[in-house]
Protein backbone atom coordinates (compact mmCIF):
# COMPACT_ATOMS: atom_id res chain seq x y z
CA UNK A 1 0.00 0.00 0.00
CA UNK A 2 3.00 1.91 0.92
CA UNK A 3 4.22 1.89 -2.86
CA UNK A 4 0.83 2.03 -3.95
CA UNK A 5 0.67 5.89 -2.34
CA UNK A 6 4.19 6.55 -3.57
CA UNK A 7 3.20 5.88 -7.04
CA UNK A 8 0.20 8.28 -6.76
CA UNK A 9 2.15 11.48 -5.51
CA UNK A 10 4.62 10.40 -8.42
CA UNK A 11 2.13 9.90 -10.61
CA UNK A 12 0.75 13.69 -9.78
CA UNK A 13 3.66 15.23 -9.20
CA UNK A 14 4.58 13.95 -12.71
CA UNK A 15 1.11 14.97 -14.14
CA UNK A 16 2.05 18.86 -12.68
CA UNK A 17 5.57 18.63 -14.02
CA UNK A 18 3.80 18.02 -17.85
CA UNK A 19 0.59 20.56 -17.04
CA UNK A 20 3.89 22.83 -16.21
CA UNK A 21 5.34 22.20 -19.30
CA UNK A 22 2.42 22.56 -21.52
CA UNK A 23 1.20 25.89 -20.01
CA UNK A 24 5.17 26.83 -19.95
CA UNK A 25 4.79 25.46 -23.64
CA UNK A 26 1.75 27.65 -24.04
CA UNK A 27 2.68 30.68 -23.03
CA UNK A 28 5.99 30.87 -25.10
CA UNK A 29 3.55 29.99 -27.81
CA UNK A 30 1.39 32.70 -27.50
CA UNK A 31 4.53 35.46 -26.74
CA UNK A 32 6.30 33.88 -30.05
CA UNK A 33 2.79 34.61 -31.57
CA UNK A 34 2.55 38.25 -30.53
CA UNK A 35 5.97 38.87 -31.56
CA UNK A 36 5.57 37.33 -34.86
CA UNK A 37 2.36 39.72 -34.94
CA UNK A 38 4.40 42.72 -33.85
CA UNK A 39 6.83 42.02 -36.22
CA UNK A 40 4.22 41.79 -39.43
CA UNK A 41 2.99 45.01 -38.11
CA UNK A 42 5.68 46.79 -37.91
CA UNK A 43 6.96 46.04 -41.56
CA UNK A 44 3.43 46.87 -42.49
CA UNK A 45 3.90 50.23 -41.12
CA UNK A 46 7.26 50.65 -42.89
CA UNK A 47 6.25 49.52 -46.53
CA UNK A 48 3.28 51.98 -45.89
CA UNK A 49 5.29 54.72 -45.00
CA UNK A 50 8.10 54.29 -47.74
CA UNK A 51 5.13 54.23 -50.12
CA UNK A 52 4.02 57.78 -48.78
CA UNK A 53 7.28 59.28 -49.34
CA UNK A 54 7.13 57.99 -52.46
CA UNK A 55 3.92 59.09 -53.45
CA UNK A 56 4.65 62.56 -51.62
CA UNK A 57 8.03 62.83 -53.56
CA UNK A 58 5.92 62.56 -56.87
CA UNK A 59 3.83 65.41 -56.32
CA UNK A 60 6.39 67.84 -55.12
CA UNK A 61 8.36 67.51 -58.38
CA UNK A 62 5.32 67.89 -60.02
CA UNK A 63 3.53 70.67 -57.92
CA UNK A 64 6.69 72.08 -57.23
CA UNK A 65 8.37 71.98 -60.51
CA UNK A 66 9.65 75.36 -61.58
CA UNK A 67 8.44 75.65 -65.22
CA UNK A 68 5.08 74.64 -64.14
CA UNK A 69 5.31 77.31 -61.24
CA UNK A 70 6.02 80.09 -63.61
CA UNK A 71 3.56 79.38 -66.52
CA UNK A 72 0.59 79.17 -63.51
CA UNK A 73 1.66 82.50 -62.41
CA UNK A 74 1.91 84.10 -65.52
CA UNK A 75 -1.43 82.57 -66.52
CA UNK A 76 -2.82 83.89 -63.57
CA UNK A 77 -1.78 87.06 -63.91
CA UNK A 78 -2.88 87.48 -67.48
CA UNK A 79 -6.19 86.62 -66.03
CA UNK A 80 -6.79 89.22 -63.66
CA UNK A 81 -4.72 91.63 -65.84
CA UNK A 82 -7.73 91.19 -68.68
CA UNK A 83 -10.65 90.26 -66.44
CA UNK A 84 -10.35 92.83 -63.92
CA UNK A 85 -8.53 95.43 -65.44
CA UNK A 86 -7.76 95.35 -69.10
CA UNK A 87 -12.29 94.62 -69.78
CA UNK A 88 -13.80 97.31 -67.72
CA UNK A 89 -11.88 99.96 -69.86
CA UNK A 90 -13.23 98.49 -72.59
CA UNK A 91 -16.51 98.65 -71.27
CA UNK A 92 -15.85 102.05 -70.16
CA UNK A 93 -14.45 103.11 -73.87
CA UNK A 94 -17.68 101.36 -75.63
CA UNK A 95 -20.35 103.43 -73.40
CA UNK A 96 -19.33 106.33 -74.36
CA UNK A 97 -17.79 106.07 -78.42
CA UNK A 98 -19.27 102.31 -80.04
CA UNK A 99 -20.25 99.57 -78.95
CA UNK A 100 -18.76 96.98 -77.35
CA UNK A 101 -19.19 94.32 -80.19
CA UNK A 102 -17.58 96.93 -82.56
CA UNK A 103 -14.59 97.81 -80.55
CA UNK A 104 -14.30 93.60 -79.59
CA UNK A 105 -14.72 92.67 -83.38
CA UNK A 106 -11.85 94.84 -84.89
CA UNK A 107 -9.25 92.56 -82.61
CA UNK A 108 -10.62 89.35 -82.99
CA UNK A 109 -8.04 87.84 -85.82
CA UNK A 110 -4.84 90.37 -85.05
CA UNK A 111 -5.50 90.66 -81.25
CA UNK A 112 -4.75 93.73 -78.49
CA UNK A 113 -1.26 94.63 -78.64
CA UNK A 114 1.09 92.55 -76.81
CA UNK A 115 1.94 92.86 -73.09
CA UNK A 116 5.20 91.89 -71.93
CA UNK A 117 5.83 90.34 -67.99
CA UNK A 118 7.34 93.31 -67.17
CA UNK A 119 3.67 95.44 -67.67
CA UNK A 120 2.00 92.60 -65.94
CA UNK A 121 3.97 92.73 -63.21
CA UNK A 122 4.00 96.66 -63.15
CA UNK A 123 -0.47 96.92 -63.83
CA UNK A 124 -2.75 98.20 -61.17
CA UNK A 125 -0.14 99.72 -58.34
CA UNK A 126 2.24 96.83 -58.81
CA UNK A 127 -0.28 94.66 -57.40
CA UNK A 128 1.84 91.55 -58.44
CA UNK A 129 5.34 92.75 -57.18
CA UNK A 130 5.87 89.92 -54.90
CA UNK A 131 6.03 87.62 -57.80
CA UNK A 132 8.69 89.95 -59.49
CA UNK A 133 11.80 87.73 -58.06
CA UNK A 134 10.26 84.63 -59.01
CA UNK A 135 9.33 85.28 -62.11
CA UNK A 136 12.46 87.28 -63.54
CA UNK A 137 14.87 84.58 -61.95
CA UNK A 138 13.50 82.19 -64.59
CA UNK A 139 11.97 84.87 -67.53
CA UNK A 140 13.45 87.87 -69.17
CA UNK A 141 10.94 90.12 -68.46
CA UNK A 142 10.80 91.89 -71.47
CA UNK A 143 10.81 89.31 -74.24
CA UNK A 144 8.05 87.21 -72.30
CA UNK A 145 4.91 88.22 -73.18
CA UNK A 146 1.11 87.69 -73.84
CA UNK A 147 -1.45 88.49 -76.58
CA UNK A 148 -5.18 88.59 -76.10
CA UNK A 149 -8.00 87.50 -78.37
CA UNK A 150 -11.45 88.47 -77.85
CA UNK A 151 -14.39 86.17 -79.12
CA UNK A 152 -17.83 86.54 -79.72
CA UNK A 153 -19.94 87.01 -77.68
CA UNK A 154 -17.10 89.11 -76.61
CA UNK A 155 -18.30 88.85 -72.45
CA UNK A 156 -15.79 89.47 -69.53
CA UNK A 157 -14.45 85.56 -70.12
CA UNK A 158 -14.88 85.31 -73.44
CA UNK A 159 -10.78 85.54 -74.91
CA UNK A 160 -8.08 83.30 -75.31
CA UNK A 161 -4.41 84.40 -74.67
CA UNK A 162 -1.12 83.18 -76.52
CA UNK A 163 1.48 83.14 -74.04
CA UNK A 164 5.16 83.51 -75.51
CA UNK A 165 7.99 82.61 -72.69
CA UNK A 166 11.24 83.45 -73.26
CA UNK A 167 12.69 81.69 -69.89
CA UNK A 168 14.76 78.99 -68.86
CA UNK A 169 14.51 76.52 -66.34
Amino acid sequence: MAYAKNKKRSNNFHNSRVRAKSSHLARSKKIENQTVQGARRTILVVIVMAMLAVILAVFSVYFFNSERVVKQKITDIATDYYENYYYPQLVGTANEKASLEQIMSRYTRAGFARVTLRQLLLFDSERYSQSTPTLTNYCNEDTTYIQIFPEPPFGKSDYRIDYHYSCTF
